[in-house]
């Protein structure tokens, strides 16, 4: 995700998501077939949220302009609509989700685990709005299914630096799905 703040109840303005094989070694042009990327309008996340972290504004304005008009440019959807997206991504199969999310590709498998940088970020924003009472989406993962990509990057390579990957990904950084495919391709290499 991308958001306004690092505290539960922050706004969150993009989510992006990526469903793959941690065994495969999936290209990125693969991988970007597969990635669901909604942004949030910025006005809706902040009906939802309780407000706007300070560092977190700061940090957005120290980014590459393309990172920072990536947040408002191009088609918005309601926080409601994002996050029903989400789960629809993540679970529903069939001609209706295929159709919606995966343009000629089938049989994909529902999600069984849930990939973050960091679960305690990411899962605990969006908590949030799958707990606020005008959000009707249903949290897609549960507590036993998250996993943390910065765990198995120490692992992989505790040395970090020059040791790790670094992947050629088509996009811009801080871009929630751009950052899906990113880590999806670490768990692989991992």
């Amino acid at each position: 995700i991308e958001s306004l703040g690092t505290i539960m109840g922050s706004p969150v303005v993009t989510i992006g998501a990526v469903i793959f094989d941690p065994y495969a070694s999936d290209s990125s042009d693969e991988l970007v077939r597969r990635v669901f990327r909604r942004r949030i309008d910025i006005s809706d996340a902040m009906r939802h949220s309780s407000g706007i972290d300070g560092k977190t504004l700061r940090w957005w304005f120290e980014q590459k302009d393309e990172a920072i008009k990536a947040l408002v440019t191009g088609e918005t959807y309601s926080a409601q609509e994002a996050f029903k997206d989400l789960e629809m991504y993540c679970h529903e199969r069939g001609a209706f989700a295929n159709e919606l999310f995966f343009s000629n590709i089938t049989d994909f498998p529902r999600c069984n685990r849930f990939w973050a940088k960091d679960p305690d970020f990411d899962m605990r924003l969006m908590q949030h709005y799958y707990d606020h009472p005008n959000i009707t989406a249903k949290q897609p993962w549960d507590f036993w299914s998250c996993r943390s990509v910065r765990t198995v990057q120490d692992l992989a390579w505790p040395e970090g630096g020059l040791e790790q990957p670094d992947f050629e990904v088509p996009g811009i950084a801080h871009d929630a799905g751009w950052d899906a495919i990113v880590q999806a391709m670490t768990i692989q290499a991992a």
